[in-house]
């Protein structure tokens, strides 16, 4: 039991440190978003004045606004792995962790790893009962 134990810890930094990766992940988008930013009123006053210009302001407000949408969604997601990396920690929450180790196996391929990983270890009877969820 007390492998168990040790096993839903490790868990639960992986989830934090993968957590902190997606954060991570976002500075690239966040640089460009920022200078985009800074360009944008520059161009679109370019653009509303030429003929050819109403497309390539509307792609870049289209890429701004998806930009500025995926960010926040990596920012939803890396604290949903820290609240699921809490849950683990205090062996809570059963099945959200699940539903969320699940998840984590569409990112390829760090995501996959630790997902199929964690929902092998919380299938198992032990874990099942320091969860204290029935194991039937």
């Amino acid at each position: 039991m007390e492998r168990r134990r040790e096993h839903v810890r490790l868990l639960a930094i992986f989830h934090f440190v993968y957590a902190g990766a997606v954060l991570l992940g976002t500075l690239v988008p966040i640089v460009w978003l920022s200078l985009a930013t800074v360009w944008w009123p520059e161009l679109a006053d370019e653009a509303r004045h030429s003929a050819d210009g109403r497309p390539a302001l509307a792609a870049g407000t289209l890429g701004l606004a998806m930009a500025s949408i995926g960010i926040m969604m990596a920012w939803v997601w890396a604290l949903v792995l820290v609240f699921a990396g809490r849950s683990l920690l205090a062996r809570q929450r059963y099945t959200f962790c699940m539903v969320v180790a699940g998840l984590t196996c569409l990112s390829i391929p760090l995501g996959t790893v630790l997902g199929v990983t964690t929902l092998m270890i919380l299938n198992q009877e032990e874990t099942r009962r320091l969860f204290a969820v029935d194991p039937s």
